[in-house]
This record gives structure tokens, sequence and C-alpha cells, in this order.
């Protein structure tokens, strides 16, 4: 059976190796989504531990001094978490996009991986048609005799 080798594995080798990196760039990014929410709940924890403890030391009598500290505690903080927030937000758009390509690199891959299968199909059902005609031509031949 003569082989045929398939024209385009190179490409087909290329498309693999993309998809690879596609892969590599998708759980980089989820990775660091996963890491910017983590800091974003333990700024968020923090802060209503902070809330907590000042609500206690409210009923226990504050000055003005620790009422201004808090006050700016407060106010600093929420700027911390709300940049966090875009950001854990950016990181999540991010994310989608690498999604999107990843999933595109694979649908890449599959067409040509699909053709190649096609083409081994159509390959091996000709060498098989003509080992049949073959095989007709000997019988024939030998009925003949």
């Amino acid at each position: 059976m003569h082989k045929k080798g398939f024209k385009l594995q190179q490409v087909l080798n290329y498309r693999k190796e993309v998809e690879k990196v596609r892969t590599l760039e998708f759980a980089d990014a989820k990775r660091e989504l996963e890491h910017a929410a983590e800091r974003l709940r333990r700024e968020e924890e923090h802060a209503a531990h902070v809330a907590h403890e000042f609500v206690c030391k409210q009923t226990d009598g504050i000055d003005a001094v620790e009422l201004q500290m808090y006050a700016n505690f407060f106010r600093k903080k929420q700027g911390e978490i709300n940049q966090q927030r875009d950001e854990v937000h950016t990181l999540d758009c991010k994310v989608t996009e690498k999604r999107e390509t990843l999933l595109h690199a694979a649908k890449e891959k599959k067409v040509l991986e699909t053709f190649k299968d096609r083409k081994i199909a159509a390959d091996v059902k000709d060498e098989m048609a003509k080992d049949r005609h073959f095989l007709d031509e000997i019988a024939i031949q030998k009925k003949g005799r």
C-alpha cells in the first residue's frame, strides 16, 4: 500500500502549537484574575473587620483624633477596594478575550484535523478500491486460462 502524506501537516502542526500557546495565555490570564479576586476579597474582609472594630469603639466612646483616623482609613481603603474592583473587571475582560482566542485556535486546528481524517479515510478507500480492482484482474486472468 502506497502511503501518501498529508500535505497540510506543517499547517496542522503550526495550529497545534498556536493552540498550546493560547491555552497557556488563557491559563495565565485566569490565574491573574483569581489572584486579583483574592486580593479584593482580603481587602473587603479587612475593611469589614476595621468597620466592626470602629463600631465597638464607638460604643465605648471615641475621641475626635481617632474618629478622624478611622475616617481617613475608610476613605483610603474604599479607594483601594474600588481600584482592585476595576482591576478584577479588567482581568475578567482579559480572560474572556483569551477564552475567545483559544476557542478560535481550537476551531482552526479542529478543521484541519477533520480534513486530515477525511483525507486519510478517502486515501484508504481509494487504496482498497485499487487493491480490489487488482485482485479482480488477477481473478479474471486466472479464469481465462
